[in-house]
């Protein structure tokens, strides 16, 4: 687990990664440099989640409650008081997880570019998902798919469909972090766990309930991961988690899906200053 701290800082963040062919804790290294120029702010835990960077990556099927079991350890052990909890992308099912199992340890949450409404809310059915894992992911396809998908000509094209809202963006540094995560062949089996849809199961009611400050920012060029008729635009989104959420703060800043890499400064100076008002 990386440590990223100011020593005066009362509080604590707890950062939750994305899970994707390559990637770690590092990707919030940009957000954490940023984070870390500035001077009395809180401390940041960036801990590897389960399959990734240099966690443990068990061969088997993940859910949120096994990526979120290390992390309420962490905080327990670190007995640091209530952390802010910071997802990243379609990995607010984790945080949700967190907060399911261990609400005492949280004090508020941050949900960067979370996914649409109705995919975090659509319960896929987990006999079809157990399925994709036996047929597609747990095998020679999905061997040779892994190979394939940590491909640079891959991971460049991807990264600039899907992620950033400016092509040139996608930089060496980004592919080259891809390609050192996923060096490690057992690094699929969380990316096969995110895919087949295990995480997949109904989060209205748990998110729309929640009785902690909630703040959540979306790029001001958000689209959905990949194609599909269903995606919602960003108006659509913004509606969406409006309504559903009428007291948190909701916002929009410069970038696309990867906020925390793409738009760094932007990203820390929201978070930041949201922070600091939870404590005024």
């Amino acid at each position: 687990m990386k440590l990223a701290s100011n020593t005066s800082a009362e509080q604590q963040l707890l950062l939750i990664h994305p899970i994707g062919v390559g990637l770690s804790s590092r990707f919030w290294d940009r957000f954490v440099a940023s984070w870390q120029g500035r001077s009395n702010t809180p401390v940041l835990l960036k801990p590897d989640l389960l399959g990734c960077g240099t966690a443990p990556c068990p061969a088997r099927p993940l859910t949120p409650e096994d990526w979120a079991e290390p992390l309420i350890q962490l905080l327990r052990e670190r007995d640091n008081g209530p952390t802010v909890l910071v997802s990243q992308g379609a990995y607010l099912p984790i945080a949700l997880a967190v907060l399911s199992r261990a609400p005492e340890l949280v004090s508020a949450l941050v949900a960067i570019s979370p996914p649409g409404w109705l995919v975090l809310n659509q319960k896929f059915p987990q006999s079809r998902a157990r399925w994709l894992w036996r047929v597609l992911f747990d095998g020679l396809i999905g061997n040779l798919f892994y190979l394939y998908a940590r491909r640079r000509r891959f991971l460049d094209a991807f990264s600039r469909k899907n992620l950033f809202a400016q092509p040139e963006a996608v930089d060496h540094e980004w592919l080259e972090m891809l390609k050192q995560g996923s060096r490690a062949m057992d690094t699929r089996w969380a990316v096969y766990s995110f895919l087949a849809g295990f995480w997949r199961r109904g989060w209205e009611a748990q998110l729309t309930g929640l009785n902690i400050p909630v703040q959540v920012i979306f790029g001001s060029n958000a689209t959905g991961i990949g194609s599909s008729r269903n995606w919602d635009d960003l108006h659509e989104r913004l509606g969406t988690y409006k309504q559903k959420l009428p007291n948190a703060s909701i916002i929009t800043i410069p970038g696309r899906n990867v906020l925390p890499y793409e738009s760094s400064e932007e990203c820390v100076n929201s978070v930041s200053e949201w922070v600091a008002s939870l404590t005024q």
